[in-house]
C-alpha cells in the first residue's frame, strides 16, 4: 500500500511559503518589518480656539495649550474645551495615520510581483488539489473492493 497517494506537510508548505513571502515583502516595503515606526503627532482645538491639544501615535497627549481667556473659564467649560481639543487631536491623528498607510500601501504595490505570487500559489494549490483528488479516487477503489464479494 505504499503506492497510495497521501498528503504531506510539504504539499501545504509551498502554498504557505508563498503567502509568507508575500506578507514579508509587503511589510518590508511599507517599513513595518520590525523597524521602529515613526512617531506621528496631530493637533486639535476647541470651537473657539481657546484650547489646543497635541497627541501622538504613541497614545500620549504631548501637550495642552490654554489661552489667557481659557484660564478664566469656569471649570466645567474649561474641562469641556479640553475634551473637545483632545478628541479633535485624536481624530486628526487617525486621519493622518490612515493617509500615511494608504500612501505606503500604494507605493509598495507591485502588480508584477503580485501576479507572480498569484501564479505560484495557483500552481501549488492545483498540485495539492490533484493530490487530494487522487486520494479520493484511491479511497473509492478501496471502499468498492471491500464491498465486492470475494472471488
Amino acid at each position: 500500500m505504499t503506492d497510495q497517494p497521501h498528503v504531506t506537510a510539504r504539499d501545504f508548505g509551498g502554498v504557505l511559503d508563498i503567502a509568507r513571502d508575500a506578507v514579508a515583502t509587503h511589510l518590508r516595503a511599507i517599513g513595518q518589518d520590525g523597524a521602529e515606526a515613526e512617531v506621528v503627532s496631530a493637533e486639535g482645538a476647541d470651537d473657539d480656539g481657546l484650547v489646543r491639544a497635541t497627541v501622538t501615535s504613541e497614545g500620549r497627549i504631548a501637550g495642552v495649550d490654554l489661552s489667557q481667556k481659557a484660564v478664566r473659564l469656569p471649570a466645567e467649560d474649561l474641562s469641556a474645551a479640553v475634551v473637545v481639543a483632545v478628541n479633535r487631536g485624536w481624530d486628526a491623528l487617525a486621519a493622518t495615520v490612515r493617509e500615511n498607510a494608504r500612501a505606503q500601501a500604494a507605493s509598495s504595490w507591485d502588480p508584477t510581483r503580485f501576479i507572480a505570487l498569484q501564479q505560484a500559489a495557483a500552481t501549488r494549490t492545483g498540485a495539492l488539489i490533484d493530490k487530494l483528488a487522487s486520494m479520493n479516487d484511491t479511497a473509492g477503489r478501496i471502499s468498492r473492493a471491500r464491498r465486492a464479494p470475494n472471488a
